[in-house]
């Protein structure tokens, strides 16, 4: 027979039930934060731009083998926006293909909100860069779009027309994916590019110097 200090010192059903209770709750707070940059949230961002990346291909096919960057308004292109620094007015061009305007946002980007329609993006409705340099001719390794949350030489680069030079020191924040980032390629293929690694990127570039229109 149990003596009454035995009783008392085990769970009774009532502080069994909080303990799970409480073991719940702190699940149920750490578990959004452990999956914030997790590997499906990345994915889904490889696949916006992967079909960004068709867009273009898309769009290029139909204009004599140029991107909107390289055509004017007239023919649907946005040539005449691109010194105004604006990714959204580039990517606008390609509401005939692109019809959801979930794919220019990234779901871990909180600074952005999803646009009513592609027709109708605006910065602050896009989680990408454009290179305004940037055409279907180039070679496979360059830079078509990628992931805004660059920084260079230790500093965020800003919105707004970014002048990438091969000289500078670039990283990424880590205000959306850790430990690196998301590109695009002319050749249609997208990877996720570590920091130690981003700037290998750059200066593999064809050109010393390339424009991006960051949001």
């Amino acid at each position: 027979m149990l003596s009454a200090k035995a009783k008392l010192s085990g769970f009774t059903l009532i502080e069994l039930f909080l303990v799970i209770c409480l073991i719940a709750v702190l699940a149920a707070m750490l578990l959004p934060a452990l999956a914030v940059s997790g590997p499906s949230k990345t994915a889904r961002c490889m696949s916006n731009l992967k079909q960004i990346n068709l867009g273009y291909m898309m769009w290029a096919s139909d204009h004599a083998g140029k991107f909107p960057n390289e055509v004017g308004i007239a023919n649907k292109g946005a040539m005449e926006f691109v010194s105004t620094g604006y990714a959204s007015l580039q990517f606008r061009s390609l509401s005939d293909y692109l019809k959801s305007p979930n794919v220019f946002i990234c779901r871990l980007d909180k600074a952005r909100q999803l646009a009513t329609s592609t027709k109708n993006l605006r910065d602050e409705n896009v989680s990408y860069f454009i290179n305004l340099d940037a055409t279907a001719n180039n070679p496979s390794h360059t830079i078509l779009a990628g992931d805004r949350n660059l920084q260079a030489n230790g500093q965020p680069v800003e919105s707004g027309l970014f002048e990438l030079t091969t000289n500078l020191e670039m990283s990424w924040t880590h205000d959306l994916h850790l430990r690196g980032g998301v590109l695009a390629f002319t050749d249609g293929h997208v990877q996720f590019v570590k920091t130690n690694d981003l700037n290998s990127f750059i200066r593999s570039q064809p050109l010393s110097t390339n424009h991006f229109a960051v949001p």
